[in-house]
């Protein structure tokens, strides 16, 4: 995977595959990846949103440990990789964070407005970044581990969307029913429960896309970002 554009941070450069232009006046868009790298399918996220108008950035999440990882999700030497990947990646997870602060606040030199899309584990991340950074929309497709997280909720007010399959074994039931039970009430926070469809459902080309529920859940975030990011192509 070659990488368009770079992030210095004090221990390295991040790479980043990176569409549209850049401008006080544009959305910024960042895109956080599954646990298989800036691969065909986040890039072609990146592209979508491009496309929408805005300026859309899929960050380097494993350069530390591997740069430039594009894995198939589909194969299972690639998912193994993955998984070991992902699992270190969770294991420096602070240092991971200050990463895409460091993201966040270079884009804020730049862009008026900032936003986070993240998918599988980039989901996961998109909530740490609804909790933690200065943002102002975040989407969340089916993010793992989410519930664990819901302790640290206090007085956000950054809109927020997640969306979930109601039948995926990484999300059981009873973390989707804490997660929805978390974010009901919240000013400006969303849950979307798609029936019948499980992980990974609008993962573009993938052996798990669902094409109704991966068609409705990407319209309602392009309805969501319009509205908070205020502009599309």
């Amino acid at each position: 995977m070659q990488f368009n554009a770079s992030l210095s941070v004090p221990d390295g450069n991040i790479g980043l595959y990176t569409k549209g232009r850049a401008g006080e006046d544009v959305g910024a868009v960042v895109v956080l990846q599954e646990i298989f790298g800036v691969n065909a399918n986040i890039r072609s996220t990146v592209d979508r949103l491009a496309g929408l108008g805005y300026r859309a950035i899929a960050p380097d999440l494993y350069w530390r440990q591997r740069a430039g990882v594009d894995l198939a999700a589909d194969d299972p030497d690639n998912r193994e990789q993955a998984m070991m990947l992902a699992q270190r990646y969770r294991e420096a997870i602070g240092i991971n964070m200050a990463d895409l602060a460091a993201l966040v606040s270079h884009l804020r030199t730049i862009h008026r407005k900032v936003g986070v899309v993240g998918y599988c584990l980039g989901g996961r991340l998109a909530f740490q970044s609804w909790l933690q950074f200065n943002v102002d929309a975040v989407v969340s497709y089916y993010g793992v581990g989410i519930e664990n997280l819901l302790s640290e909720i206090s007085d956000q007010r950054t809109p927020l969307l997640l969306h979930m399959g109601a039948e995926d074994p990484l999300n059981p039931p009873a973390a989707q029913n804490a997660i929805a039970e978390a974010v009901d009430g919240l000013p400006n926070a969303t849950m979307e429960t798609y029936p019948g469809v499980g992980h990974a459902f609008a993962r573009l080309n993938g052996a798990s896309y669902v094409a109704s529920a991966a068609t409705r859940a990407d319209a309602s975030t392009f309805s969501f970002l319009a509205k908070h990011l205020g502009n599309t192509a």
